[in-house]
């Protein structure tokens, strides 16, 4: 690894050595020394850009965050109807075009649980998938308070794509969520 890099670039990298970590080996596992290595760079050069695990834990929850709103922006800006609008925004949030980022959204849930500051940003994150959820449907002229049935649907696709990637497979996904706006929609 260069010794001189873009510090944006290096933190990026960081983080994405930090998703490697957590996906084969677990949230425990993800410790600087064992960042470090994964990354082919010293616990040292690791603690000029996080000073702890907790810092660098609090930095790639928020590029998840940044990377998850990117991708439902980008699906509501294109064409077609907000049914099919919301259904890939919704398949998106999921990550369920990848299990590994499902498995670390679920090792942040679960450390989230006994961590104050990781639970404030989930807690805000979840707030910000159910008022999208409320704001498209209620822009369809649909009831929004079904915005937290979305939302407890998305995290329960997304917890199975984590744990049983076999089972709940992208295509499976794909027509539970589906399914569901058709429910809501009328029209299934």
């Amino acid at each position: 690894m260069p010794k001189h890099a873009d510090p944006v670039e290096r933190r990026r990298q960081v983080v994405d050595a930090l998703y490697r970590v957590v996906d084969a080996e677990g949230l425990d596992a993800a410790s600087l020394p064992r960042i470090a290595r994964e990354l082919g760079a010293t616990t040292g050069l690791l603690q000029k850009y996080f000073r702890s695990k907790d810092e660098l834990l609090l930095f790639a929850q928020d590029q998840l965050v940044e990377e998850l709103t990117a991708s439902v922006q980008a699906v509501l800006r294109r064409e077609g109807s907000l049914q099919d609008r919301l259904h890939d925004a919704l398949c998106a949030i999921a990550l369920i075009d990848d299990a590994a980022r499902a498995r670390v959204w679920l090792a942040f849930a679960a450390r989230a649980v006994a961590n104050p500051v990781l639970l404030q940003r989930h807690v805000e994150g979840a707030r910000e998938i159910r008022d999208l959820c409320r704001h498209v449907l209620e822009a369809a002229g649909l009831d929004g308070g079904e915005a937290v049935g979305l939302a407890a649907l998305v995290d329960g696709v997304t917890t199975q794509r984590a744990l049983e990637p076999d089972v709940m497979t992208v295509e499976v996904a794909k027509r539970v969520i589906s399914g569901h706006l058709a429910k809501i929609w009328g029209n299934g």
